[in-house]
């Protein structure tokens, strides 16, 4: 086993991890024509755990060691696949085999490598034919086959498919010798490493990190609900953990206000735990104003060390949030009619607002101002004061 770009000398310096610790450290796991013999028991259900709790992507590659003939059928890791692996074709593949993408594999961005779909049916029309597949056949039910291949009688087999599984996606590629693909010439190499990015990136883009954050709408009022989710090595939820948030308004001198009332250009606050949800602390913030808010969140073990940071933003428009649908709010406007003694009405009964109207009372409230110098008792008040002064000073003596 040959160690290629690693962090340091020590990193995978006894092969393959043992430990949910060291392989959870990783987004992504990529097997290529690796039998399941090269693994032990335990190292293939850590792989499972990696896709199922940790949520990290993983890629088996359908090499002639892999898949069907890996003997994987008879591992726990075969669950995880996208394929049976106990179920072949009845007829075995004939000739060449040609690339193509089914109505699901269109409508991903990362599977195609051309942005206009002309120029992509051109190019896997020039792709090579292939001659190395694991010919399987059952996909289950919650996978999604996003390319084909196709012999020379017309038989069809799954050459793409993904699913998730737990927290993670899993996906493989049955073709064994995808290599030839990039062999005609340069643009065929750059076509087949865009392939190459576009696929790892999709297995790590929702790989979630020890530390997450999520902003919340409030049911009741325009409040925002910040959750944060801590795990630890081994992802598992971290109880213990402290949690602070800093919050700050983009592009704008003031902030909003927080639960007390002030505003603020920046503030930290504490989350708390949720009661019935091991792992998740969550706090509350109102902004007042409207603009783009920033969340940054640290998180911190029970012995103080760091465990991970993350950050989110929204945006707070209230005017925006009144016309983003046309569904009556009933509890606000039943909340409204409370208070002002008002009542809301079914449309069945719009004929009664009529009377309803005419039994109603409608005080007027009418706005009036005069100058305080016009009342004769405020002038009576401050001329005895006058006076007052006035004999108190004679009778001392005071100019």
């Amino acid at each position: 086993m040959v160690r290629i770009n690693a962090r340091d000398e020590t990193e995978l310096r006894s092969g393959f991890p043992r430990t949910a610790t060291e392989l959870f450290s990783y987004d992504a796991v990529v097997m290529d024509d690796l039998e399941a013999s090269f693994f032990s028991t335990e190292q293939l259900s850590l792989l499972r755990r990696f896709a199922a709790e940790r949520g990290g992507g993983l890629l088996m590659l359908g090499g002639p060691d892999s898949l069907d003939h890996g003997g994987y059928d008879q591992t726990v890791l075969a669950s995880a696949l996208p394929f049976y692996l106990d179920r072949k074709p009845e007829t075995a593949p004939e000739g060449d085999l040609t690339w193509k993408l089914t109505r699901e594999g269109w409508v991903e961005p990362w599977v195609r490598v051309r942005a206009i779909e002309a120029e992509e049916r051109e190019r896997q029309a020039q792709m090579p034919g292939f001659r190395v597949i694991n010919p399987l056949f059952g996909i289950k039910p919650g996978a999604t086959v996003l390319a084909t291949v196709e012999d020379k009688k017309g038989h069809t087999y799954p050459a793409l498919a993904s699913q998730y599984f737990g927290a993670g996606r899993v996906a493989a590629i049955t073709i064994g010798d995808l290599w030839r693909w990039g062999m005609r010439g340069e643009t065929e190499q750059a076509d087949l490493a865009r392939f190459w990015r576009q696929l790892t990136r999709w297995l790590v883009s929702e790989v979630p990190s020890r530390v997450t954050l999520r902003v919340e709408p409030a049911r009741e009022d325009s409040r925002v609900q910040l959750r944060v989710t801590v795990r630890d090595e081994e992802y598992r939820p971290m109880e213990t953990a402290s949690v602070k948030l800093t919050l700050k308004r983009l592009g704008g001198p003031s902030a909003g206000e927080n639960e007390k009332g002030s505003h603020f250009s920046q503030t930290t606050i504490e989350a708390e735990p949720v009661v019935d949800a091991p792992g998740v602390f969550q706090a509350m913030f109102s902004a007042r104003d409207a603009g783009a808010y920033l969340a940054e969140t640290e998180a911190a073990d029970a012995l103080g060390r760091n465990v991970g940071h993350a950050q989110a933003g929204w945006v707070n428009d209230s005017a925006g949030d009144e016309f983003r649908t046309l569904d009556p709010n009933r509890a606000l406007l039943t909340e409204l009619a409370r208070k002002s003694g008002g009542e809301v009405l079914e449309w069945s009964q719009l004929n009664k607002l009529e009377s309803k109207l005419q039994r109603h009372p409608a005080p007027v409230e009418e706005i009036r101002s005069f100058p305080l110098w016009h009342r004769g008792a405020v002038f009576l008040f401050v001329l005895g004061c006058f006076l007052t002064e006035w004999l108190w000073r004679r009778w001392r003596g005071l100019p």
